[in-house]
């Protein structure tokens, strides 16, 4: 199918846990020993696989959980070779030291089914069906079930092919920018960062699963997109904005809110849960909670929690790196400065304890994607 095609096939079928969900109680009445269907997202980064979407009939399911590919072989050699892995006896088959195996055998799950996923010939993940009975898979059952799993493989190809349309859209669209890209790569980076690890340590709280705190971090990378309407040198200025700058500043939002949406008329209008984080984003990560933010005045509860997310990261990247009209402060002046914020009635405060919380960590994605000090250029 043509990427339009995968995007309209689920354009109003919900996120991928409810769509696999839906697949999975159409199984069990087929197999009602496939107690549950998941997939795993690939990090190529980390070389991690990370927890995403998934349906286990007892309603609990393992979340918030990555673990190195390298140190588990046999998936390894799946996706070099592209076969499925069957696992008929896991309490005796599986290395217990991993939480994930653990978690697998204290549920009560006693075979697996593993499925390397590919999209565009890159390896994207794995399918895994589990069941609470011995020898429940092999070749004969996987043609059984091949109707469903190439369904499973559809839908979760078609939410990463729509995902990645969205961030591949807006990166080219940053890159005929230079002077904007370059001045804004690493905040990027950064931001993505902050984000996956306020969403993580928020998630209990707001109900956030792993395929949302992966939208929300992947999709924080475009909140800016509108300073693409801004001059460089006005982004750039080394003192204080006019009154007339500073409307023009924040007319980015507006700004972004169009590009994304021409973004979207693009790619086929998707209405997808997907896409309506990527607006939020864009249109509200400058919103406070006692409605002194811009453009619409947004109060309490009419924030989206992906908007709080991004507005704390934000300003604490503000703070903590060099701008060319101030220097960067150290992470617990700026923590002091969000703290004093969440007083104010503007911030979450769940937000900004988040990133308290993990000061070690903050301070390593600082290190590892620095802001140019702008007295050195």
């Amino acid at each position: 199918m043509e990427n339009n095609d995968l995007h309209d096939f689920f354009a109003i079928a919900g996120t991928l846990n409810h769509q696999l969900s839906h697949i999975h109680q159409r199984i069990i009445t087929h197999d009602p020993m496939i107690a549950r269907l998941s997939f795993a997202l690939y990090d190529a980064e980390h070389d991690e696989l990370k927890t995403y979407a998934g349906s286990t009939l007892n309603g609990l399911e393992l979340a918030h959980y990555s673990c190195v590919l390298n140190d588990l072989p046999s998936l390894r050699q799946c996706i070099e070779s592209g076969e499925v892995r069957y696992i008929n006896d896991l309490p005796h088959e599986l290395n217990s030291t991993h939480p994930h195996n653990r978690w697998l055998i204290a549920q009560g799950f006693q075979s697996s089914l593993a499925l390397p996923v590919y999209h565009a010939q890159t390896f994207i993940g794995f399918i895994f069906l589990n069941s609470c009975e011995k020898n429940a898979f092999n070749p004969e059952k996987y043609t059984t079930l091949k109707p469903f799993i190439d369904i499973i493989r559809f839908v979760v190809s078609s939410e990463y092919d729509l995902v990645h349309s969205l961030i591949t859209a807006a990166t080219e669209i940053n890159e005929k920018s230079v002077e904007h890209w370059q001045e804004s790569r690493a905040h990027k980076e950064r931001i993505s960062r902050f984000a996956r690890v306020i969403a993580l340590e928020v998630a209990s709280i707001y109900q956030l699963d792993d395929e949302l705190i992966e939208h929300i971090s992947q999709f924080s990378k475009c909140h800016d997109i509108g300073k693409l309407s801004v001059p460089s040198q006005l982004l750039n200025k080394p003192s204080a904005l006019g009154h007339d700058e500073r409307v023009l500043l924040n007319q980015h939002v507006e700004k972004g809110i169009e590009i994304i949406n021409q973004i979207i008329d693009k790619i086929g209008s998707p209405e997808h849960p997907s896409v309506s984080i990527l607006k939020e984003i864009v249109a509200y990560h400058h919103e406070f909670l006692d409605g002194s933010g811009y453009p619409y005045g947004l109060t309490e509860e009419s924030i989206p929690i992906s908007a709080r997310i991004i507005a704390v990261a934000n300003i604490f990247d503000a703070l903590t790196n060099h701008r060319p009209y101030k220097q960067a402060w150290s992470i617990p002046f700026a923590l002091l400065e969000l703290e004093k914020m969440v007083n104010a009635g503007k911030l979450d405060k769940h937000c900004v304890n988040a990133l308290r919380y993990h000061q070690d960590y903050i301070k390593r994605v600082i290190e590892a994607y620095p802001e140019v000090d702008p007295q050195d250029r």
